[in-house]
């Protein structure tokens, strides 16, 4: 059989080479995305899968613009802009609107599918190739099609066989214990119930959704998912999802949406009607982190950026991406731009682990 390159996933056969329990490299996932229109050429995130039937599969989007990747490239734009090249389309590689790492391949054998990837690459009018947030197992292969590597940071809590939550504040300075227990009080009005899988339900998807939008709205950011996407996942995905809601006399008022595999959990979306103080707090890290020790699982990544983690347990981890551009030029100009930001990096990780609050 010959390598394809197909636009829908359903033409795919996906759910045959899905070696992993990522919920977000899940057919139904995917599937979600594109059956809302989330993604798709209107939202400027067009699906290219390279697939090697039966064998293996590699995912990425033609893109005309920058958003919703969280490894920015806005100045490379701006840089080609302002010589007059275009820089979209291009070809970026993620978990659209998701700044969780994951494969970039599903199934085993990669050379064949990336070859063919590469030529169509080339053979397009594509300015550049990304694959963000590798996994350290993907960067030598990447290296080795003469991509640059960059790093980044983000903050994740690590779960060290704590059996409670207690556990983990035992193991915090006594001032930054107090604080998080003083952060979690709140009026006896004010309730939080986590569900997952039977106990999810479509008004809970609804719920979520409308929460997603107050936060869209007080951000002035742009709604990358729609309520259909909420509908289907809370049906599809509800054995790896957990929705942690908040009431105020039993009414509620704000929620935070979560994804989880065997051993990771992911925190992605919240919202509040009200303003309550550490109210963020509660429902996007400490429920988090309750619910990561409760289940046993390993990691808690609580998303990009966010000096103020720290205090809160969660420790400063390197991310990484892949990059190559087809004007030469520009090319070596990026690829002293990442070196310089790995320096800046490897500076200020060691600032940052020194201010957790671990004994």
């Amino acid at each position: 059989m010959s390598i394809k390159v197909i636009n829908q996933i359903e033409d795919t056969g996906w759910e045959k080479l899905d070696n992993t329990d990522s919920p977000f490299l899940s057919y139904d996932f995917f599937q979600s995305l594109e059956e809302s229109h989330s993604i798709g050429a209107s939202s400027g995130w067009k699906p290219v899968y390279i697939t090697d039937p039966g064998k293996s599969l590699l995912y990425s989007f033609i893109k005309d613009h920058s958003y919703g990747e969280y490894i920015f490239d806005w100045d490379w734009a701006r840089a080609y802009d302002h010589h007059g090249i275009p820089y979209y389309p291009k070809l970026t590689s993620m978990i659209p609107f998701t700044s969780a790492t994951t494969p970039h391949f599903l199934g085993e054998a990669k050379d064949k599918v990336m070859d063919h990837y590469e030529e169509y690459y080339q053979s397009h009018a594509f300015s550049s190739s990304h694959f963000l947030f590798l996994p350290k197992n993907e960067l030598s292969f990447f290296e080795s099609y003469d991509y640059t590597m960059r790093e980044s940071f983000q903050y994740h809590f690590i779960n060290d066989s704590y059996g409670s939550f207690s556990d983990f504040l035992a193991k915090l300075k006594n001032r930054k214990a107090k604080q998080i227990k003083k952060e979690r009080l709140f009026s006896a009005d004010i309730q939080f119930k986590q569900f997952t899988g039977v106990d999810l339900t479509l008004a809970h998807a609804k719920e979520m959704y409308q929460f997603y939008l107050t936060t869209i709205d007080n951000k002035q950011a742009i709604p990358y998912l729609n309520e259909s996407f909420f509908d289907k996942i809370f049906v599809k995905l509800r054995d790896q999802i957990c929705y942690v809601q908040a009431t105020r006399d039993e009414i509620p008022i704000a929620g935070a949406l979560y994804f989880y595999s065997s051993d990771r959990l992911y925190g992605r979306y919240w919202g509040a009607t009200e303003t309550v103080p550490n109210l963020h707090f509660e429902l996007c890290y400490y429920q988090g982190i309750d619910f990561c020790i409760k289940k046993g699982l390993e990691v808690f990544e609580a998303g990009a950026q966010g000096e103020h983690k720290i205090s809160r347990g969660f420790r400063p981890v390197k991310t990484y991406s892949a990059h190559k551009l087809k004007h030469e030029s520009f090319h070596e100009a990026v690829k002293k731009y990442v070196l310089d930001e790995k320096l800046n990096i490897d500076r200020i990780l060691p600032q940052l682990n020194d201010r957790l609050p671990f004994k």
